[in-house]
């Protein structure tokens, strides 16, 4: 059976670069990528492209499937519009890969986020569709963790969705070891059917465009010379990310720090404005720098250029963001949070903190500080657990792995 070509179903609904740059797209991408260079044949379903031809590299086949059915005053991924966009391109999905699975197209059927609950409902159902091996991965699960009850009363559509979703599959993916047991506590899975699959980087993509000519480039845009320390932090301004807490963690070490720190912040969101005037009420706005978005190529060159890595997330998934922190071989502050234990190894290759806590935030900052001779030695560290562990080609061939287990363990 494994010496077949596996023929793989992937469903999605964007994908990096047709429809955004977030963290599941660009894991969709990459995965398929990844299994395609391993002979794997990928067809992934997702929505029509945002702008140009649906062709990606090393993707042969696209299927695309209307995603936006709302009226042009709701924003199609909005809250309201993926409540009412999301329930039925799900179904839609479900019924087309359903048609290919009965006509013997596909050996395993494999479901991104919420695009698990149209084909769940009828892999239930139909016991041919059965006989081939289905997994869903529901990523970070930012919908069962969020305090703002506003959200959580918005979010509980999305829920009984992922919930219903992820419980009909045969594997369901947690992204982290230590996040293991999310999936049973918030999605009613069996623990039987947990699968522990990392997000991933690709590393060799990450380091590619760092140069010495893109590097002095941003030095001088972002006046980095002025600094003697500089800490990065990427993310969207979001509440959930914790730069809050930053901003008031900075504040009390600020009198610890040399006279010309500088804290730069990579990303966009509807936050920047309450952080700007905070930062400016605590006595540091001189220090903060909002960046904005940067493309990939500079902001893996930024990486090279700063000194400490604060990643002060509430709550989170697998976080990339630290994965690219290290293995361009950055010590790491960050939360222990969501997927980031299985990466972040205090005294190893950096420190962790508990989420919201200021306080702790600030010592670990200053513990972090104060062990600068160790940092090549927590770099080295870092690289040697990205390759070994979430590197895609690693990755890739782990999902690969659990393919033809559950291909095996499924032959009656």
């Amino acid at each position: 059976m494994e010496s077949r070509e596996l023929r793989v179903a992937m469903l999605a609904r964007a994908v990096y670069p047709l429809h955004g740059y977030g963290g599941i797209e660009r894991h969709v991408f990459h995965l398929c990528s990844h299994l395609a260079r391993r002979g794997v044949a990928v067809t992934l379903y997702v929505q029509p492209p945002t702008d140009g031809p649906a062709a990606l590299p090393g993707i042969a086949r696209i299927e695309t499937l209307r995603y936006d059915r709302t009226s042009p005053l709701i924003r199609p991924n909005s809250i309201i519009g993926r409540q009412l966009n999301y329930p039925w391109y799900s179904w839609q999905l479900g019924r087309r890969v359903a048609r290919a699975v009965h006509a013997g197209q596909f050996d395993v059927v494999h479901a991104q986020g919420l695009c698990a609950f149209g084909y769940a409902a009828l892999h239930q159902h139909d016991a041919r569709l059965r006989q081939v091996p289905f997994i869903a991965n529901p990523h970070g699960l930012e919908e069962y963790r969020t305090p703002d009850w506003r959200k959580w009363l918005a979010y509980a559509p999305f829920r009984a969705l992922y919930s219903y979703g992820t419980r009909g599959a045969d594997r369901a993916i947690a992204t982290d070891e230590c996040t293991r047991d999310d999936l049973p506590r918030y999605l009613g899975v069996a623990p039987a059917r947990v699968v522990v699959i990392p997000s991933a980087i690709d590393a060799d993509e990450c380091l590619a465009p760092v140069s010495a000519t893109a590097r002095r480039s941003l030095r001088e845009r972002l006046q980095l010379g002025e600094a003697s320390l500089t800490f990065l932090s990427v993310g969207r301004l979001e509440r959930n990310k914790g730069y809050h807490v930053a901003i008031d963690a900075l504040a009390r070490l600020a009198a610890h720090l040399p006279a010309d720190w500088r804290w730069l912040l990579v990303g966009s969101g509807h936050e920047r404005t309450s952080l700007e005037a905070q930062a400016r009420a605590a006595g540091i706005g001189a220090h903060v720098r909002f960046i904005g978005r940067l493309d990939d190529d500079r902001l893996h060159n930024l990486y090279e250029e700063v000194d400490l890595v604060i990643h002060p997330t509430l709550y989170e998934g697998s976080s990339l963001v630290t994965l690219e922190g290290m293995i361009h071989r950055r010590p790491i502050v960050a939360s222990a949070a969501g997927g980031i234990p299985d990466k972040v190894i205090p005294d190893v290759n950096g420190i962790l903190v508990p989420p919201g806590d200021p306080a702790a935030l600030a010592a670990g900052i200053r513990r972090a500080l104060a062990a600068r001779t160790a940092w090549p030695a927590w770099g080295a560290a870092s690289v040697a657990i990205v390759r070994a562990t979430f590197d895609w080609p690693v990755v890739a061939q782990r999902t690969i792995d659990v393919y033809h287990a559950l291909r095996r363990s499924m032959v009656y």
